[in-house]
């Protein structure tokens, strides 16, 4: 079966579930009570973005197969006055979490991590991990 964008965004949304992390917040989808109250209590939080990327439809005999790309993006947010280190130990983890993870036929690739610093009151560190499907 050929990848979805759904499918696609379905599974990295079940892998993050599975993170015994800071709570986390998908695009589009309202906030749970654990992520509303980490924020307002200034304590340490993580925003999924899924960024599709380039789809291309190699043939298989007579037949298209599609594949698909894009990035995972995981913006770590951690209270502004407690240094980078809160921020790198998530990062650390969520990036062991999702890092050649496969699940039918997405696979996440290595993730790669990088200091934004301090932005909006928060501390920011951003995890990209490339993913293909198909």
């Amino acid at each position: 079966m050929n990848p979805t964008f759904e499918s696609i965004r379905l599974a990295i949304e079940r892998r993050l579930a599975s993170w015994d992390g800071v709570p986390v917040e998908y695009d589009g989808a309202p906030q749970s009570p654990a992520l509303k109250a980490a924020i307002e209590a200034k304590q340490s939080w993580v925003r999924c973005t899924i960024q599709h990327g380039d789809s291309f439809a190699p043939y298989k005999g007579d037949k298209p197969g599609i594949r698909r790309s894009g990035i995972v993006q995981c913006q770590i947010f951690t209270p502004i006055n407690s240094g980078s280190r809160p921020a790198a130990l998530i990062a650390d983890s969520i990036s062991e979490h999702l890092q050649f993870y496969r699940s039918g036929n997405l696979e996440l690739l290595t993730a790669s991590a990088q200091r934004v610093g301090p932005t909006e009151g928060w501390y920011m560190y951003l995890v990209s991990v490339p993913f293909r499907a198909g």
